[in-house]
């Protein structure tokens, strides 16, 4: 490989104009407990705040591909690092819930023309010059490390003052990537030269398609799932959209997820891929409902603990970045991936019990980090072999909308409920015990019922508040018995891809040939 002087500097500068527009969501991951508190915001508008902005990211991303191919690439970093500054600081002073979680879903879509002007060219640069692994590598790891730094250096910003530090975070970071533009992208030029195309209809089916995946995952627990009219209507919604797009696509000329993709066996098997990262690396919120909940974490401990995960993140992307690059076969890394998350799912089933700190989460975040280093690199390669570039935008929305739709916040959804409904056995369970024979338990109903009744309480009055501290100190145990059953039955989940691989042909072969398009996204 010959490098033209000064292309490695370019090529870094460029790497790091990318890092602020994937982390524009994240610098606040881990206060959004102070934005719910500010805005006094209810747990269904809670949810919805988080999640209006990601799913304006993915239903924006196949009409920002396109339009971002018609700009001049330097007045395009420009206007939009200008737009997400602008963005930004309204978010921070708005009024109320509606207009913040306007901001912050503009915000998102115009990051992902910042992301593209930086990543063209990247990919000019690279080719053919260096491997595509070594690329999707690098960015795979900006994507996994950054995220987790900004979340960290999120809640140290907000430990400052309040939630809208961490904001200012960005806008620091966005302001240097105006220096970065002048210094790296000399050349103002646009890339497409052909008549602006882009399918509409498709567009507006995938938009109806993710309204009322939005709902579900928003008010599906709250509302019980089938137990609600609304909650079957959405499910219904979802089928007759999926029936129409299927119909639409196969007369479609160029429809935004092609159908033709899924001839690609790479890209069929990789989207299941896909949808199982994203269930095995989804039991994040456990734990975050774990450390602040039961455990009494704060913001700034939660943030520093997590941190861990950026070690095994660094230990593993450039191992497997380097596995690829050598062609070593695909299932060993797999099965290296699977096997970390396995690993840490059995290390955290061990760990739910009061009084742990952070030096127990050390070990299993590690290794988690191993597995996202490992599994998301594969997985971005894998669906991306020998996939035509007429087909780039569809096998990369094949590949969101299983892991991040319907794995991550719709799996994430159900994994609540499971958790909730789980807690309610288990609390059912100890409740059985409290008996009579239970002198513990007894004496101390019987005191607590003696006061009550001391206070002037009727009997049946007394006896009911006196089951209250009972059934508020069932609730710990119970909801720890719940986060075990989780954790074992992921840690099933994750070991089974490992004996799929062992005995099947699924991956016995070395990485193939990647286009300069699609992009590493």
């Amino acid at each position: 490989m010959h490098w033209k002087k000064g292309d490695l500097l370019k090529v870094t500068g460029l790497y790091l104009l990318i890092i602020p527009f994937l982390n524009a969501l994240n610098a606040t991951g881990y206060v959004s407990s102070q934005i719910q508190g500010h805005f006094g915001a209810s747990s269904v508008e809670f949810m919805y705040m988080n999640l209006i902005p990601v799913f304006a990211t993915i239903a924006g991303l196949p009409l920002a591909l396109e339009l971002s191919r018609k700009f001049r690439l330097k007045s395009m970093m420009l206007c939009i690092t200008i737009a997400a500054i602008i963005l930004n600081s309204c978010s921070a002073y708005t009024p109320g819930i509606f207009l913040f979680t306007l901001c912050r879903s503009l915000l998102s879509f115009c990051t992902i023309f910042g992301i593209v002007a930086a990543l063209i060219p990247i990919v000019m640069i690279y080719n053919p010059k260096l491997n595509m692994a070594i690329m999707y590598g690098i960015v795979q790891f900006l994507i996994q490390g950054s995220s987790n730094v900004y979340k960290f250096l999120g809640a140290q910003f907000s430990n400052l003052y309040d939630w809208r530090t961490s904001l200012l975070l960005l806008n620091i970071n966005f302001l240097l990537c105006i220096l970065l533009t002048f210094l790296f992208l000399r050349k103002d030029v646009a890339l497409g030269k052909e008549p602006f195309k882009f399918d509409f209809k498709g567009w507006i089916l995938l938009i109806l398609f993710f309204l009322p995946i939005l709902f579900l995952s928003a008010e599906g627990q709250n509302r019980e799932w089938f137990n609600d009219s609304k909650v079957s209507l959405a499910f219904a919604i979802i089928l007759a959209v999926t029936g129409a797009y299927l119909f639409y696509a196969s007369k479609a000329e160029a429809p935004i997820i092609n159908l033709k993709v899924y001839r690609y066996r790479n890209v069929a098997v990789g989207s299941l891929f896909f949808f199982l990262i994203g269930l095995v690396n989804g039991t994040g919120s456990v734990i975050m409902g774990y450390m602040a909940g039961l455990l009494g974490f704060d913001d700034l401990y939660i943030a520093r603990t997590h941190l861990y995960i950026l070690a095994g993140i660094i230990f593993s992307i450039p191992i497997c970045t380097y596995m690829m690059y050598r062609r070593v076969y695909l299932n060993i890394a797999a099965i290296f991936g699977f096997l970390a998350f396995t690993i840490y799912h059995l290390l955290m089933y061990f760990r739910f019990y009061p009084g742990i700190g952070e030096a127990d989460f050390v070990l299993p975040f590690v290794i988690k980090g191993i597995g996202i280093g490992f599994l998301y690199l594969l997985s971005a390669l894998y669906i991306s072999e020998n996939v035509p570039k007429q087909f780039s935008t569809s096998r990369m929305m094949s590949g969101i909308i299983s892991r991040i739709v319907l794995a991550t916040i719709l799996g994430g959804a159900v994994l609540s409920t499971a958790i909730s409904n789980t807690t309610t056995l288990h609390k059912t369970g100890i409740s059985q015990q409290l008996t009579i024979g239970n002198t513990i338990a007894s004496e101390k109903h019987k005191n607590t019922k003696n006061y009550y009744l001391s206070q002037g309480l009727e009997p049946a009055a007394a006896d009911k508040m006196a089951d209250n501290p009972l059934q508020s100190e069932m609730k710990t145990p119970a909801t720890l018995l719940a986060y075990k059953d989780i954790y074992l039955a992921m840690a099933v989940i994750s070991f089974l891809p490992i004996i799929i691989l062992l005995f099947s042909r699924i991956g016995r072969r070395p990485l193939q040939s990647i286009q300069v398009e699609p992009l590493p996204m």
